[in-house]
């Protein structure tokens, strides 16, 4: 390529992209025809009923959707609104991923060594997380791509450095915060190390690196008053941030947690969806202070807790935190919405490659340090490793946040492979034998990590199963269930499933069997009330159908419930509550 380093032609990197292009497009065949693709979790939904909301002209100005990072909700939108179905989205994901490999390319030119950056696309391209990724409605393939390119602008502005370029980085940044507000700790990491990075080149005047520090900041600035107005206009607070750090701190750091892992506390009747936990965190809130409480002072009510739980045991926490940074170094993919073991069930080409962190953890972090040690720049490759630590020992050690910080891992993997092969072309045995051990040692690290801290997870045999239905594959729906009933016939869920394929079937005493055993087991599923009441209706028990109905419409007060308790009321001969329930939908 014309503007690659000598070394570098347009072939290797046509051939490289175009593996990492094909690996993606043949895990998208598998996963379309796999349950997966067809069964939500929770923060998948989340974001497709966001984009939803914005498809639809609402904008996602809501409570519920001010919990979230909001950019990636208005890509799903824009997405929607154009196409009107997800399929574009995957389309788009696997485009971005091709990007990502490409910004490795670049990064690795930037460091005169384009032959790594050829390595780097091909170990991108088998990278099973990164392929996985772009058939789920998540932002991960956004972020990682966006830390890659984040690298590469800092490389870039280390070359062409003055106010419009620190500018122009900044509003970069803003971007990023906009998509995952975390990355907000990327800016200082910044300035601090372009600062280090042109001094140590010779620039030791202070005023050159003020004024670039603050265009970087205005540059910030435009972004984030965006999405402060974002969020005035939903609740009224005037914050760039989302309505979620002091709740996901809370679910971390309470006396029902005290090893602060993924959960929620007593209060929360459920570990679903986003929107479910915002709302009874916002409940149990405005119990405790009596009155009622905007988004943001939620928030802020939640993060005053965590906050004080955290300073009164200063040890407990530090120590969670030092075992959130093993479990980040150990190999397996700790489940996070998608369950990474279930991909790989589903898909037979991540079958057939490697779980990928175990190997770029013992290849990358060497190779990190030892392309320090030639380029003092690669201190910048740095930043987003520190900025996702720090989120680690905070918050969580699960795969998709581990996956935000993949790109340095490969960088590193990637120069650590071309030292191996000039070792050995070089017959520099001794050498080669100290590098192997290295590679070898930590490559023990991660397996005892995983064995030490890593349980086995189970399969979301629900996920499956409900996946398998909707996509119009019966047999292996009850296949799994089949499979789960056998090795345990209490399992929680399995009378829901039953019940609904009996009521799909047009079974309703069968259903109304099923989903009374159902309700017993999960009285906190709306959907669970909402089908017993049809199963009920339909072996003419109105008066329990209602009953269940309202069961279902108070755990989630959703029209469609409330609608249905007012047939029910006409069919039982109560027109007047009827009428009032109808009455009131319209009025709102």
């Amino acid at each position: 390529m014309n503007s690659a380093a000598p070394g570098a032609s347009r072939r290797s990197v046509a051939l490289a992209l175009l593996a990492v292009l094909a690996l993606r497009l043949l895990h998208m065949h598998f996963a379309i025809a796999g349950p997966l693709t067809w069964h939500l979790g929770p923060d998948e939904d989340f974001y497709r009923r966001f984009g939803m909301d914005v498809a639809s002209g609402g904008g996602g100005l809501t409570d519920e959707f001010a919990f979230m990072d909001p950019l990636y909700g208005y890509i799903v939108g824009a997405v929607l609104k154009l196409a009107g179905n997800l399929f574009p989205l995957y389309l788009l994901q696997i485009l971005v991923d091709c990007a990502t490999a490409f910004g490795l390319y670049r990064i690795a030119c930037e460091f005169r060594s384009p032959r790594a950056g050829i390595v780097a696309m091909f170990v991108y391209a088998a990278t099973g997380t990164a392929i996985a990724y772009t058939m789920s409605i998540l932002k991960a393939t956004w972020v990682a791509c966006f830390i890659v390119y984040w690298m590469y602008a800092a490389l870039w502005l280390l070359k062409r450095p003055g106010a419009k370029s620190y500018a122009a980085f900044g509003l970069w940044c803003g971007v990023g915060v906009a998509l995952r507000a975390n990355l907000l700790l990327l800016v200082p990491l910044a300035i601090v190390a372009l600062a280090w990075l042109r001094w140590r080149d010779g620039e030791r005047r202070i005023a050159p690196q003020a004024r670039d520090a603050c265009a970087l900041l205005a540059g910030l600035a435009l972004p984030l008053l965006l999405l402060a107005a974002r969020n005035h206009a939903i609740s009224g607070n005037f914050s760039p941030m989302p309505n979620n750090g002091g709740i996901v701190l809370h679910q971390l750091y309470n006396p029902d947690n005290p090893q602060s892992r993924a959960g929620v506390p007593h209060f929360v009747r459920r570990y679903s969806a986003p929107g479910e936990i915002w709302q009874e965190y916002r409940n149990e809130a405005e119990r405790r202070a009596g009155h009622p409480l905007k988004a943001h002072e939620v928030n802020a009510y939640w993060k005053g807790v965590a906050t004080g739980y955290l300073v009164s045991h200063p040890w407990q926490s530090l120590g969670n935190a030092v075992r959130k940074l093993r479990e980040f170094s150990a190999y397996p993919e700790v489940p996070n919405t998608r369950n990474y073991g279930d991909e790989r069930l589903v898909s037979p080409l991540l079958r057939a490659l490697p779980l990928p962190f175990g190997w770029l953890f013992a290849l990358g972090v060497p190779g990190l340090f030892w392309l320090l040690r030639r380029d003092r720049r690669a201190v910048l490759l740095f930043a987003p490793l520190l900025m996702g630590l720090f989120t680690i020992a905070v918050f969580f050690a699960e795969d998709r946040f581990r996956f935000n910080i993949i790109g340095p891992f490969v960088l590193g993997a990637a120069f650590w492979l071309v030292a191996f092969y000039d070792l050995i072309r070089q017959r520099l045995w001794s050498k080669l034998a100290m590098a192997l051990a290295v590679s070898a040692l930590l490559g023990v690290w991660t397996v005892a990590q995983a064995r030490l801290l890593i349980p086995a997870f189970p399969s979301d045999w629900s996920r499956l199963a409900w996946g398998y239905l909707k996509s119009g594959q019966a047999a292996k729906a009850k296949d799994v269930l089949d499979r789960i009933a056998a090795a345990d016939p209490q399992t929680i869920g399995l009378d829901e499933f039953r019940g609904y394929l009996a009521l799909t079937g047009k079974r309703y005493e069968e259903a109304a069997q099923h989903y009374a055993n159902a309700v017993r087991q999960r009285a906190d599923r709306h959907e669970v009330w909402h089908n017993y009441s049809l199963a009920l209706e339909e072996t003419g028990h109105l008066e329990e159908a209602l009953a269940a109905e309202a069961h279902a419409e108070q755990l989630s007060p959703a029209k469609e419930y409330r609608l249905r308790i007012a047939d029910l009321l006409d069919r039982l001969d109560r027109h007047a509550e009827a009428q009032e329930i109808r009455r009131a939908e319209r009025v709102e």
